[in-house]
């Protein structure tokens, strides 16, 4: 029997409270002395589940709309094509880790769902943004340009492979014989002039910007005297119902009007590289 104080004092918990108030449990949970359990953030593993789709989207939706796609389809379809490999290889990984009874499941699943999602964000509204604005643009820049053509003396034949026209100076828009046809939408119509003509091959055109029933053209640049420039108009699905308001134009001004079928329907404006292509 030992009488007296024991010279190790610590052993008796006397003093400054010890440091370590908690201590780890099973997967990962760290149980503090007050009787609750809190699970330990995987960093790592957040910040893969943050940056990862956010990179796919990124990487697959520049593919998609911009000009590479325009140029090389085929390096789109690859890179498409690997951000799915890495896809397939999430989904395997959560697979293995599902049956072996591992911890961080919920980490895969939601890295898998993530990704697959942003993917196919980002081939649909890639796809969409490119067929929009970039197929149009493209066709523009690669067809020809003219300056200083004189609508009186210039035909509409003569300039099939333009993309771009500069008229002379001169140039105006003929408001008096503009025209809007309307089927939903209202096609709007104004020759291109210089003094009175007789026949007319330019016509600017605009969607929406016209009462459909008096002269009002009112599109682009109507009124801006320095305009005398404009872009081919490059959606066919629409051609038709610009051709149907050229049409009535000459019906109802009982003029002898020459509608170009393939060439003279461009958007007004003074600088057609920054107009639109639509």
């Amino acid at each position: 029997m030992q009488l007296g104080y024991p010279s190790d004092a610590a052993s008796y918990n006397y003093g400054a409270a010890q440091p370590n108030l908690g201590f780890e449990g099973k997967n990962g949970l760290t149980k503090s002395p007050f009787g609750r359990s809190r699970r330990s953030i995987n960093l790592p593993a957040l910040a893969l589940c943050l940056l990862l789709p956010w990179l796919i989207f990124s990487l697959v939706y520049s593919l998609c709309s911009l000009s590479i796609h325009y140029q090389s389809p085929e390096l789109v379809i690859l890179g498409e094509v690997v951000a799915g490999a890495v896809i397939l290889g999430i989904a395997y990984s959560a697979l293995q880790n599902l049956r072996g009874g591992e911890d961080g499941q919920s980490w895969y699943f939601f890295l898998l769902l993530s990704c697959g999602a942003n993917l196919a964000l980002a081939v649909i509204l890639g796809n969409m943004n490119f067929r929009t604005n970039m197929v149009p643009f493209m066709d523009v820049n690669n067809m020809n340009e003219y300056d200083m053509v004189n609508p009186a003396e210039s035909k509409g034949n003569q300039l099939m492979d333009a993309g771009r026209i500069h008229f002379v100076p001169e140039s105006k828009l003929d408001i008096s014989h503009s025209m809007g046809f309307r089927n939903m939408d209202t096609y709007c119509v104004a020759p291109i002039s210089v003094g009175e003509q007789d026949n007319y091959d330019f016509w600017a055109v605009g969607l929406n910007c016209c009462s459909g029933h008096v002269a009002d053209f009112h599109c682009g640049e109507f009124n801006n005297p320095t305009a005398h420039a404009g872009l081919r108009l490059m959606r066919d699905d629409l051609r038709s119902y610009f051709r149907l308001a050229v049409q009535q134009a000459e019906d109802l001004e009982k003029c002898r009007i020459r509608l170009c079928t393939k060439m003279g329907q461009v958007d007004w404006g003074r600088r057609p590289a920054t107009g639109s292509c639509n």
